[in-house]
C-alpha cells in the first residue's frame, strides 16, 4: 500500500513540474563565451555530450597540466612537501598526481563555466559539475583529445634522434613535460660537437670528482655514464640500475648519488630503504614510480639486492602495478634512474648483469674523518648547467660522427638504446668500458661460488665422474667425500637432503661456470628421478 502512495505522489510531483523549454532542449550542451571560455549545460539526458565537453575544456585549458599517463587522469604540479612519509623527498619535487573524482570535479570549475537549468525560475544557475559526472568522466579511461604524458624532465636532454629538448613546457614529439626554466651556466650545446670538443668535456666532468677514492679508471667513466644516464633516462627505454659501494661507510657513495639527482633535477634524491620484506618494498618502490620521481635512491643497503620487480623495471620500459588501494593493474613507466648504495654490496641473481657499478676504497679505517676544501654538493649545484652541457656535448660529438663501430666492445644485450647513446659515446672516447667495474659482482656472487664449488667437487669425485646419476646418488656419496659434502652444505643450506638437492639442481641445469655444464641426463627408469651430470661445457651436448 505505501508503494502504491509513493508512486502517486511522484506522478503528481513530475505534472507539477515545469516543462524544460524546447529552446532548452535544442541548445548544445557546450558554448563559448565573449572570452573563449568554454560554457557547458548540465542538462538531464545528455550525460555522453557533457562527458565530451568537459574533455574539450581540458584540452582548451593547457595551464591545468592535465594529460594521459599510465591510462589514467594525471596532473603534473610542484609539491610543497613530501607526500609519503616513507619515501621522504625534499621540499619543491614535481610529482604527477592522479586526477581522482573529488579533484576532477574543482578541475571541470577552472577549465568551464557550468550551468544547470532551473524549472522554478525556467532559466538556467550557475553549478558545480556533479560528482557522478565527474565518476563517469574517469571511468571513461580514453580521452583522445588530451596530450599522452610519459614522463617530465627538470634538466635539458638529447633525444634518440639528436634533438635537444630543453624548452620549458609540454614536448608533444616526445610526451615529456620539461619542468624548468632557464639554468645558469647551461649553454645548448654545438648541433654536431667534435670529438675534441667530447674530450674536453669529459675532463671537466671528471675534474668535478678528483676528491673521490675511486678504485681504477673505470669506476671513474662509469660515474659519468651514471650522470649522463640520469640526464636521458626519460627517453631510454631500458637502463642499467646504478650502485654504489665500498668497504666502510663516510667514502662517498651518499654524495655521489646526491650528485646525480641535482644534475638531473636540482634537488636530491627521493630516499627509501630496502627493509627486510620484499614485498613492502616492491609496493613502496611501485608508488614512487607512479609517482614520477627521476632518481630514486635505495640507500644503505644491508642485504644481499636482488628482485624481480627491480630486475623488470631496469630492462622493461613498463611494469604492470596496481596502485595502493585500487584494484585494477596499471602499465607504469620505469624511466627512473633507480641508484642503490652500501657497504660491501652485494647484487645477486639476474640483476647483476643489469647493474652499472661505481666502487670506492678510501684505505683507512675512518674515510668519514678525511678533510675536504670544497663543499661538493654546493659546487655541483653551482656548475650544473655546466654539467648538462658537457654531458650532452659527449653524446652529441658521437652522434654527429655518425656512430662509429667500437672495436672489441660486445653488444649489452635488452640495453640497446642505453648502449648507443651512454656507453659507446664514452668508449669511442678511448675511455674504458664503463661496465668494467660490474665485472666483480660475477666473482662475488653466492650463487655463482656454490655453482664453482658443487662442480668442482663433483668432477673431482671418482664416484660421480663415472656417469650419470640422481641427485639421492650424490647425497650418498657426499658421506665419504669431505669436498663434495662441504659444496652440498653449501647449496642445500647446511640441511643436506636429496630433495633441496634436486630443486637446486633443476634450478640450475644447463649454466656453465669455469668450463663446467650442469646437464640432465635422462631419468632413472625405475622411480622417474632425473639423473645428472657435471662435463666439459663443450662436450656437455653428447653427455
Amino acid at each position: 500500500m505505501g508503494e502504491v502512495i509513493a508512486a502517486d505522489k511522484m506522478r503528481k510531483k513530475i505534472a507539477a513540474a515545469k516543462p524544460i523549454s524546447n529552446e532548452v532542449a535544442k541548445r548544445p550542451v557546450v558554448e563559448f563565451d565573449a572570452q573563449g571560455m568554454p560554457i557547458i549545460h548540465h542538462d538531464n539526458g545528455k550525460l555522453p555530450e557533457i562527458l565530451d565537453g568537459i574533455e574539450l575544456a581540458f584540452s582548451l585549458s593547457p595551464k591545468l597540466n592535465i594529460y594521459r599517463y599510465s591510462g589514467r587522469l594525471a596532473r603534473i604540479h610542484q609539491a610543497v612537501k613530501s607526500d609519503d612519509e616513507n619515501v621522504p623527498r625534499p621540499a619543491g619535487p614535481v610529482v604527477v598526481h592522479p586526477v581522482e573524482s573529488a579533484h576532477a570535479v574543482e578541475l571541470v570549475g577552472l577549465a568551464a563555466k557550468q550551468f544547470k537549468y532551473d524549472a522554478r525560475t525556467n532559466a538556467d544557475r550557475p553549478c558545480n559539475c556533479p560528482r557522478s559526472t565527474a565518476d563517469s568522466f574517469l571511468a571513461r579511461q580514453h580521452w583522445p583529445l588530451l596530450p599522452d604524458l610519459t614522463g617530465f624532465i627538470e634538466a635539458p636532454l638529447l633525444a634518440p634522434d639528436g634533438r635537444i629538448i630543453d624548452q620549458p613546457g609540454y614536448d608533444a614529439a616526445s610526451g615529456l613535460f620539461c619542468a624548468f626554466g632557464q639554468i645558469t651556466g647551461y649553454i645548448r650545446p654545438p648541433s654536431k660537437p667534435t670529438r675534441s670538443q667530447a674530450l674536453k668535456a669529459y675532463e671537466r666532468l671528471r675534474a668535478m670528482f678528483d676528491g673521490f677514492p675511486f678504485v681504477d679508471a673505470a669506476d671513474q667513466v662509469a660515474l659519468v655514464a651514471g650522470i649522463i644516464t640520469a640526464l636521458l633516462r626519460r627517453v631510454l627505454p631500458a637502463a642499467p640500475l646504478f650502485a654504489i659501494t665500498a668497504p666502510s661507510p663516510g667514502t662517498g657513495k651518499t654524495l655521489l648519488c646526491e650528485t646525480l639527482a641535482i644534475v638531473a633535477t636540482d634537488r636530491r634524491a627521493s630516499v627509501m630503504s630496502l627493509g627486510h620484506d620484499d614485498a613492502e618494498f616492491e609496493k613502496r618502490l611501485g608508488g614512487v614510480l607512479l609517482a614520477g620521481d627521476a632518481v630514486i635512491s635505495i640507500d644503505n643497503i644491508e642485504r644481499a639486492l636482488r628482485g624481480d620487480l627491480l630486475c623488470q623495471i631496469a630492462t622493461q620500459q613498463f611494469v604492470r602495478l596496481r596502485p595502493l588501494g585500487g584494484s585494477g593493474m596499471l602499465n607504469v613507466p620505469t624511466h627512473a634512474l633507480l641508484v642503490a648504495t652500501g657497504n660491501n654490496l652485494a647484487i645477486i641473481g639476474d640483476l647483476k648483469r643489469r647493474v652499472l657499478m661505481v666502487r670506492l676504497d678510501a684505505h683507512t679505517e675512518r674515510p668519514e674523518q678525511r678533510s675536504f676544501d670544497r663543499n661538493h654538493l654546493d659546487e655541483i649545484k653551482a656548475q650544473r648547467g655546466a654539467i648538462i652541457t658537457d654531458a650532452l656535448t659527449i653524446v652529441g660529438a658521437y652522434l654527429a660522427a655518425c656512430e662509429p663501430k667500437i672495436s672489441g666492445l660486445y653488444d649489452y644485450g635488452g640495453f640497446e638504446a642505453w648502449d648507443r647513446l651512454v656507453r659507446r659515446p664514452l668508449a669511442w672516447l678511448d675511455l674504458p668500458d664503463p661496465l668494467l667495474a660490474a665485472e666483480s659482482l660475477r666473482d662475488q656472487d653466492p650463487d655463482l661460488e656454490a655453482m664453482r664449488v658443487l662442480f668442482s667437487a663433483w668432477r673431482a669425485s671418482n664416484h660421480l665422474a663415472l656417469g650419470p646419476c640422481t641427485a639421492a646418488d650424490v647425497v650418498l656419496t657426499s658421506d665419504g667425500d669431505h669436498e663434495l659434502r662441504e659444496a652440498l652444505q653449501v647449496v642445500c643450506s647446511e640441511k643436506i637432503n636429496s630433495r633441496r638437492l634436486g630443486n637446486w639442481l633443476r634450478g640450475h641445469r644447463d649454466k656453465i661456470v669455469d668450463g663446467l655444464q650442469l646437464r640432465q641426463v635422462g631419468s632413472d627408469g625405475h622411480a622417474k628421478v632425473p639423473r645428472w651430470k657435471v662435463a666439459s661445457a663443450v662436450n656437455a651436448v653428447n653427455a
